[in-house]
């Protein structure tokens, strides 16, 4: 049988061809295959996504066990939280506890590794279940205390409870290394963390509630051994931190030095040297001071050539304001074949220091080492102060009073600014040959006049010395005035200095100034006669005339009469 075939439809490849099938054949397959390997890479991804951690259910709060390891030892009901769980049931509470399993049931025991507020929120609540996500991989302590210090941005752990965390991570056999690593902290943070648990527990509770952080935990650690140390720590911490770091300085400082005179007077012990346990006076018929010793060729002694005598003893201290000293004597001169000089023989001292004598050497040695620990503190303040992008309100004022009203500051700039500026910019560096101080690109504009308010900053605290309060300047005392504007808190020698200055302005803002009279005013005490017809003084009066080369300065003649 022949069956009739349809003829092949004829395609006329010059002819436009509308039909929907034969359109954009080429994009059409180029489509297909897109979707067919995008399709292919979602397969793909799907089979290689991670499996999600934990399992989400519902807990008996009872099966709830809060852990008695976390470092959060404050954790209480929240009653916004409560609220919620009284009108909305278990739909009240946003996100699920995370637990892990202590025992091999579903019903549990679990125990809390994030959520214990939440926790005791649907106890006060009354609730019977709890919604958690169960966490099998969080069974070990480590990673339950790794997973709470990872939350420290959201939980806002205080410092004690973080350096509890990382106590006892470092009591499971990590190092500060890996703590840093999975934690998040940085290395400083670690060992200040580690450093906490040095402190007994009355300090420790001190800190939390004045809200240190790690870095002053750390520091109050440093003097664990000292506990009334510390306590007078804290006390200055109760003022801010500005008087906590003041403290800290000086409580360093104190240290060091007390270490250099033990180091220094076991070099002595060991090298054979007689240490004199008292000060001899300056009367005392044998032992004398080797620099007052003459030889027998009337040369001054000194310690390296007296080190050989017999009678050779040092007498070592630390002196008020805590410098080391070390004193050379022969206990025994006449004997030892050694002489006074000539004037000395009949030199007496005179009687000893009045106690006010005292009392103002004292004042002076205290507020000269309160200076330096104060300079200290205020410079480490500066350093910081000084990184920002963009100068703070008032800068441009304060450069151009500086410069204009306080040019001197130049010439200090010149003898030890540029050192200062350095220190100031980049502490603890040295500063490379051919490095500019100003970066030539880079930067922005604000930035450049950072850079010029470090300079004054430096040459203002290139001028200030330990014993600048002794004689304040008006423009230390503006520049004080700044940093306390711009958040410094200034220490009480500080003070002296800003106080001196403005109580000086007051009492010269409280003088009696003489004005002058009115153009048709007669001068007072002259009459009207005298004053109309004043004549011009006799060359033999000896009254200086306007060209004469006076160091007086113009109106100094009133102003005398004023004072006297």
């Amino acid at each position: 049988m022949l069956t009739e075939t349809a003829p092949a439809p004829q395609i006329d490849s010059e002819a436009p061809d509308d039909s929907p099938e034969a359109t954009n054949l080429p994009e059409a397959a180029e489509a297909v295959t897109t979707d067919t390997d995008a399709s292919a890479q979602a397969t793909d991804d799907a089979q290689n996504m991670p499996e999600l951690p934990g399992r989400h259910r519902m807990v008996e709060v009872k099966n709830i066990k809060p852990n008695s390891n976390n470092a959060r030892d404050d954790a209480q009901a929240l009653p916004g939280i409560v609220q919620n769980l009284h009108q909305d049931g278990v739909r009240g509470l946003l996100s699920p506890l995370i637990v892990t399993p202590l025992g091999l049931g579903d019903e549990g025991p679990y125990l809390i590794i994030d959520g214990e507020q939440r926790y005791w929120s649907a106890v006060e609540a009354k609730q019977k279940w709890i919604q958690v996500i169960v966490r099998d991989d969080l069974a070990a302590n480590r990673e339950q205390l790794i997973s709470m210090l990872r939350q420290v941005h959201r939980t806002e752990l205080t410092a004690a409870q973080q350096a509890r965390g990382i106590q006892q991570l470092a009591l499971d056999g990590m190092n500060d290394d890996e703590i840093a690593r999975r934690t998040g902290y940085k290395p400083e943070q670690i060992r200040a963390g580690r450093q906490f648990a040095t402190l007994d527990k009355r300090s420790a509770e001190r800190t939390q509630t004045l809200g240190l952080d790690l870095t002053q935990v750390a520091v109050l650690a440093e003097f664990a051994d000292e506990p009334e140390c510390v306590e007078m720590l804290l006390d200055e911490a109760e003022n801010g931190p500005f008087a906590f770091a003041r403290a800290v300085e000086q409580y360093r400082g104190t240290r060091a030095a007390i270490a250099a005179e033990a180091a220094r007077r076991a070099e002595l012990v060991d090298a054979g040297v007689t240490l004199l346990s008292e000060h001899p006076g300056y009367n005392h018929p044998k032992i004398k001071e080797v620099s007052d010793l003459r030889d027998a060729e009337g040369n001054r002694l000194d310690a390296e050539g007296h080190s050989g005598c017999p009678g050779h003893t040092v007498r070592l201290f630390l002196t008020y304001d805590e410098r080391l000293t070390e004193t050379c004597y022969c206990t025994d001169w006449r004997a030892h074949g050694h002489a006074l000089p000539a004037y000395a023989v009949a030199l007496t001292r005179g009687g000893p220091m009045t106690e006010q004598e005292k009392a103002e050497r004292r004042l002076v040695i205290e507020n000269n080492k309160a200076m330096e620990v104060a300079n200290t503190v205020r410079r480490e303040w500066l350093t910081t102060f000084l990184t920002a992008k963009a100068p703070p309100k008032g800068t441009a004022k304060l450069i151009a009073e500086m410069l204009a009203d306080s040019g001197y500051i130049l010439s200090t700039w010149i003898n030890g600014g540029r050192k200062m500026l350095d220190e100031l910019l980049s502490p603890g560096k040295t500063k490379r040959p051919g490095t500019k101080r100003v970066p030539a690109r880079g930067v922005s504009d604000g930035r450049f006049s950072v850079i010029s308010l470090a300079a004054i900053a430096a040459a203002n605290e290139s001028a200030i010395t330990r014993s600048s309060w002794r004689a304040p300047d008006p423009a230390v005392a503006k520049w004080l005035q700044w940093c306390v504007s711009n958040g410094f808190q200034v220490g009480e020698v500080e003070q002296l200095i800003i106080d001196a200055v403005a109580n000086r302005t007051k009492q010269r803002a409280d003088l009696t100034v003489i004005t002058a009279p009115k153009p048709d005013e007669p001068l007072s005490g002259l009459d009207t006669d005298t004053a109309d017809n004043k004549t011009e003084p006799r060359p033999d009066e000896g009254t200086p005339s306007a060209s004469d080369n006076t160091d007086e300065p113009a109106g100094s003649e009133p102003e005398s009469r004023l004072a006297a």
